[in-house]
């Protein structure tokens, strides 16, 4: 499901807002490098882009392709080609600065399980 104001975004049973204050994931997060990848590497934080993989990711002059073609990113945008997934650029500064635990606390303090 997507909002039409993009305010609120569910992947794989996961649960995204694109304010960044809330992102519920399967308590496999893994942070490095002002990136976010799930350990299940089904989504990845990437150059600002919110990228689903599927074992055939293909990095090209900061854009992003898969072998089958059916996701491509570029200027700031992700498009799965059976529309299922549309993510405009809209991310703030709190999921670039992970550089202390609690700036990581600010962003997904919010959290309530």
């Amino acid at each position: 499901m997507i909002l039409a104001d993009e305010s609120l975004i569910l992947v794989d049973e996961s649960l995204i807002l694109a304010d960044e204050s809330l992102i519920l994931a399967d308590e496999s997060l893994i942070l490095a490098d002002e990136s976010l990848i799930l350990a299940d590497e089904s989504l990845i934080l990437v150059d600002e882009s919110l990228i689903l993989v599927d074992e055939s990711l293909i990095l090209v002059d900061e854009s992003l392709t898969l072998a089958d073609e059916s996701l491509t990113v570029a200027n700031e945008s992700l498009t799965l080609v059976d529309e299922s997934l549309i993510l405009f650029y809209s991310f703030s500064p709190c999921l670039r600065d992970f550089s202390s635990p609690k700036n990581l606390f600010s962003c997904f303090g919010k959290i309530v399980v």
